[in-house]
């Protein structure tokens, strides 16, 4: 038999241990069905323990195969050549329960001779057939050994005997022969058979070796497709050179195995360094040293213009091949670089694009004879050719990404002009509105500033010559009865206790209305503080109060509750004209949404925290919206109806109270209305500039 490899021996020897533990169990069964048939003179016992002792050795064998205790040609032979000793003496044991020499179980000794035919060759299969033969004589003639002496003392008066033994001894060794000879045939039938058996498996094994290689190259093949692949999707699906060509030569170096791969293109200015992307094979014993130095990288840039092939058609990429590129004369310059490397051999791969080079791609191999296949070249080539596109890809985003941001920046900045332009025209807009309304208030409270004092002046005279006129008509009372009656008549007539009673109450009403005149005048003398457009001390309390009086005569009396609460304050020095802006826009707007509520309610908090004035205005009308919470204070943004505002107000107030270098901010809740709050430093700095809001 041809040699066989450790592990199909092993196969062989489980599979037969499986076969003879089946054995064990039907010889077992065998002693259960001549156990029932008690009629048989037979020991159904030694058919119990004969069985029950092959399957004790076969488990043991078994056991020290699986463990692979027994894993060596020669350990698993001699494994299998005690098993077939122990199967012979199984069945001399079987034979000799079931009679012995009147058994016909003796050509079971054939097994033995199939089992060793699938583990032995020609000699081990005889070697089987005359220890099974002589192991069957061996035991005939320890059963029949009583008959010897009858057979050897020939005598007148034993006849019978002897005749007996010498047929005994006959039949002894005709049944001997006969085992032996059908045992020759069948070795000879196992022998070849199991040669036929294992040539056939030979050619299949060369057939399953083939297709083996088949789809090793195919696998070979269709990973380096895969590589192309990813290579190629990871060029559409990023834009980060760097992440590109560190990728590229990672599966590079993985799919070819090689101890080396590097990508290197020239720097973007003449001085610098060329940039390199590498890959280690991960077994390489130098892998603790640089892959390729920065001056080897050079002078292969430098070589570029060599490594391009001149055709009909311009520039070709070629592939170069270099076998100890140590040794080569072409790199004779660097010599040293390349002999610590340690390169059995070397590939140079130009990346070309179009007509320019756009770097180089290298692979060194430490391991000898590595042989390059043509598919393993164009996988390189092809990878090359992606790279290119990559660079080239690369190039141009980064230009386009320039001109966007140069283009990013010129409008940032015709953004800002814009915005200035708006601020400007905004503020224009702004002062020309505040100055008319400033005009007109004090024309206003000019204009009527002298009548009204003339009024007021002249109405104290007035009731005190009415007094006079009353003090004279009741004089007449003093006159004779009979000179009274024309007078008395003529009083009647102008019913004077009615005209007198109701003259006092028209000067009462004069007095108060001009008082309120007066008043109002003051007030809006006070909010525009005509000649009072400078920095001063006032009492912010004083301008609020203003304020809420002169906007009390756009409501009705008794719908909107203003409470008002002043802590003891001391004056602050601001621009006051400005702040009233302020304070007349914030408590119009909290009047205004306090007005949609079934009880409205504004409330002013003033107080005093450190070198700061807080004041809050909280009114409990509908809340600002979340979304356009972000928005309030933008320039021109109102929820209002077209026609109904232009959404400068919250702008000018934040405007106002930062030129004062305060703050102004807003808390609003569904459900809680809203609250503005304004700090303001007690003292504004003489130079900041507070623009005519």
């Amino acid at each position: 038999m041809e040699k066989v490899s450790p592990g199909e021996l092993l196969i062989k020897s489980t599979n037969l241990v499986y076969f003879r533990l089946a054995f064990a169990l039907v010889s077992l069964l065998g002693g259960i069905c001549i156990w029932r048939l008690s009629n048989l003179e037979i020991d159904p016992f030694g058919f119990f323990i004969v069985a029950i002792s092959m399957v004790v050795y076969n488990l043991l064998a078994f056991v020290l195969l699986k463990l692979k205790v027994v894993n060596q040609t020669n350990t698993i032979q001699i494994l299998n050549a005690l098993l077939l000793a122990c199967d012979i003496l199984s069945l001399d044991a079987l034979i000799h329960i079931s009679h012995g020499i009147e058994s016909d179980l003796y050509f079971l000794f054939l097994l033995p001779v199939l089992l060793a035919s699938q583990t032995f060759g020609r000699r081990g299969i005889f070697i089987t057939v005359f220890a099974a033969s002589l192991a069957y004589l061996a035991l005939l003639i320890i059963e029949n050994a009583n008959f010897l002496p009858a057979l050897l003392t020939r005598s007148s008066q034993d006849m019978l005997a002897f005749a007996h033994a010498e047929r005994l001894w006959i039949k002894i060794i005709v049944r001997t022969i006969i085992l032996l000879c059908v045992a020759i045939i069948w070795g000879l039938f196992c022998e070849n058979m199991s040669y036929a058996a294992f040539h056939g498996a030979a050619k299949l094994r060369g057939q399953l070796d083939a297709n083996e290689q088949i789809i090793i190259e195919s696998k070979a093949r269709t990973a380096r497709e895969q590589l192309f692949s990813s290579i190629s999707s990871a060029i559409r699906s990023t834009l980060e050179l760097d992440e590109i060509l560190r990728t590229t030569v990672a599966q590079l170096s993985s799919a070819l195995g090689v101890s080396r791969c590097a990508i290197i293109a020239p720097g973007m200015a003449i001085s610098e360094r060329p940039a390199i992307w590498e890959a280690i094979h991960p077994a390489d014993e130098l892998s603790h040293h640089t892959f390729f130095s920065p001056d080897l990288c050079e002078f292969i840039l430098k070589k570029k213009s060599n490594y391009e092939e001149i055709s009909d058609v311009g520039k070709a990429k070629s592939t170069l091949v270099y076998v100890n590129p140590a040794s080569d004369p072409e790199f004779i310059e660097i010599q040293p670089q390349l002999s610590k490397l340690r390169f059995q051999s070397l590939v140079i791969q130009p990346i070309i694009y179009g007509t320019e080079t756009r770097g180089v791609l290298l692979i060194g191999e430490c391991r000898e004879k590595r042989q390059w296949s043509v598919s393993e070249l164009e996988l390189v080539k092809s990878v090359a050719g992606q790279v290119a596109i990559a660079i080239e890809h690369a190039r141009l985003v980064d230009q386009l990404s320039r001109k966007n941001r140069d283009l990013m920046q010129k409008n940032q900045n015709l953004d800002a002009k814009n915005l200035e332009l708006r601020t400007v025209q905004t503020e224009l807009i702004r002062q020309e509105k505040m100055a008319s309304v400033g005009r007109m208030v004090a024309g206003i409270a000019h204009e009527l500033h002298s009548p009204v004092d003339f009024i007021y002046a002249n109405l104290p005279y007035l009731k005190e010559y009415f007094d006079d006129f009353k003090t004279i008509i009741n004089s007449t009372e003093k006159i004779p009865e009979d000179l009274r009656r024309d007078v008395e008549a003529c009083k009647q007539k102008v019913k004077y206790d009615f005209v007198t009673a109701e003259l006092d109450n028209i000067l009462t009403d004069l007095a108060e209305g001009t008082e309120r005149i007066k008043q109002i005048v003051a007030n809006l003398r006070s909010f525009s503080h005509i000649d009072e457009s400078e920095r001063k001390e006032v009492s912010l309390s004083e301008g609020i109060d203003g304020t809420v009086n002169m906007l009390s005569q756009y409501f009705e009396p008794g719908k909107v509750q203003i409470k008002t609460q002043y802590d003891k304050l001391p004056p602050v020095l601001c621009y006051p004209a400005k702040l009233n802006q302020v304070w007349i826009y914030l408590l119009s707007h909290a009047l205004e949404s306090a007005s949609h509520v079934p009880l409205p309610q504004v409330s002013v908090l003033v107080e005093q925290k450190d070198e700061w004035i807080i004041v809050s205005i909280t009114d409990n009308g509908v809340a600002i919206d979340p979304l356009d919470q972000k928005k309030v204070f933008e320039p021109f943004y109102t929820t209002k109806p077209t026609g109904q505002g232009i959404g400068l107000g919250l702008s000018i107030c934040q405007s106002i109270v930062e030129a004062h270098g305060g703050q102004i901010w807003f808390e609003s809740n569904k459900g809680e209305g809203t609250t503005f709050k304004v700090k303001i430093p007690l003292t504004v700095p003489a130079k900041k500039t507070v623009a005519n809001k």
